[in-house]
């Protein structure tokens, strides 16, 4: 397990992340927003294409359950 570090979004990425959450029921967010840390995690620097993807991958899997 790595250590955890904060993520550094700009205004726009990090709207794309609330607005994602926003769509899940108050109970899912915790964990939507550590799948997204998740995946972003080894990114540097993080771009929003690669926040778009991490978004987009995580919403298709929670939709699939």
């Amino acid at each position: 397990m790595s250590t955890s570090r904060p993520l550094h979004l700009t205004d726009t990425q990090l709207a794309s992340v609330r607005r994602a959450a926003a769509l899940l029921r108050p109970g899912e967010r915790s964990q939507f927003l550590q799948a997204i840390a998740s995946e972003l995690a080894d990114i540097d620097p993080i771009d929003d294409e690669a926040v778009k993807g991490a978004v987009e991958a995580i919403m298709d899997a929670a939709a699939r359950r």
